[in-house]
């Protein structure tokens, strides 16, 4: 996939919170040669308020919801062409940027995930959004929906740690953390982002459920060779996207109590501002729509940005 295919849908609420979005893709440097597509969904008050308009004493309520609904609209029409104003300053090209603003149909974060099945390479939004009457969007109502369900392109969580074009990529050998390495290479291609390739083992992945006791030394052998060769191949596809040797880092820890603190921790000792990983890990466990690790990650890094790649 070459870099002008890449296309993110951004999906915006028009609050001071998505401001901080922009601000996000202004920083950082390898977004400037993708396609963006703003995204707003206007929430619109039920249709029985417009029946108000057939009882004469409840005229000047439903002319108020009108009037709101028409304010409301003018306000995202101004965020937008002030956002875009923004990105074509940082250096994004304007014919690269399209403004939608759309009505609301089955649900904020249904009609997000609609969307983002229309031919985009990822979805970005943030933790949480503004405190508009009639549109939440916050880790806990739409952004967790849009977390847990949007399977088909990978979603970055926009955070608030300033942008320093270090990456954390999360590598355990699996086909998950693969896709990872490979959608990182697509987006930062042939640019001075600084990666970590880091792969975490905890004492209890040597030991053998079904016998009761520790591997053995040739089985312990053999699983860090399989990481050490995810790791060794996942460097090959970032050189090949055009990262110099010199910027890519191998970290491998061993004896973690848990694999996710472990990350969030390496990140936070190699001034990393993000942290990627693969949806589900080696499990693979098919009923849940995100791995426990990932989760974790999510809420122990609060302020860096984490980008989930199915």
């Amino acid at each position: 996939m070459s870099e002008n295919e890449n296309k993110i849908l951004v999906a915006l609420d028009g609050s001071q919170r998505a401001f901080k979005t922009i601000q996000y893709l202004c920083s950082f440097k390898p977004f400037l040669k993708k396609e963006l597509v703003l995204h707003n969904i206007i929430t619109r008050v039920p249709e029985c308020y417009y029946d108000l308009e057939k009882d004469p004493l409840s005229y000047d309520k439903s002319s108020r919801v009108k009037t709101w609904e028409l304010g409301y609209r003018a306000e995202m029409e101004d965020f937008m062409e002030k956002a875009t104003s923004m990105l074509i300053a940082a250096g994004f090209k304007p014919e690269a940027i399209t403004c939608i603003i759309a009505q609301r149909n089955k649900g904020i974060a249904r009609d997000i995930m609609d969307e983002a099945q229309k031919g985009y390479d990822a979805l970005l939004i943030r933790r949480r959004g503004g405190a508009k009457m009639l549109l939440p969007l916050a880790l806990g109502s739409v952004s967790t929906k849009l977390v847990e369900k949007t399977i088909c392109l990978p979603v970055i969580l926009a955070g608030i740690q300033k942008i320093n074009h270090s990456l954390l990529i999360a590598v355990d050998g699996s086909q998950g953390s693969k896709k990872a390495v490979e959608f990182v290479a697509q987006i930062v291609e042939h640019s001075d982002c600084r990666i970590v390739l880091c792969s975490v083992l905890r004492d209890f992945d040597m030991y053998d459920e079904k016998k009761k006791q520790k591997k053995s030394i040739a089985c312990i052998t053999t699983a860090f060779e399989k990481i050490e060769t995810a790791v060794r191949d996942a460097g090959q596809i970032l050189e090949n996207a055009g990262i110099q040797r010199k910027n890519i880092v191998n970290k491998i820890i061993q004896g973690a109590e848990s694999r996710a603190d472990a990350i969030v921790e390496a990140a936070g000792q190699e001034n990393c501002d993000t942290i990627v990983f693969g949806r589900r890990g080696k499990s693979d466990v098919t009923s849940f729509d995100i791995g426990s690790v990932p989760w974790k990650v999510i809420h122990g890094a609060k302020e860096m940005t984490v980008w989930m790649v199915p």
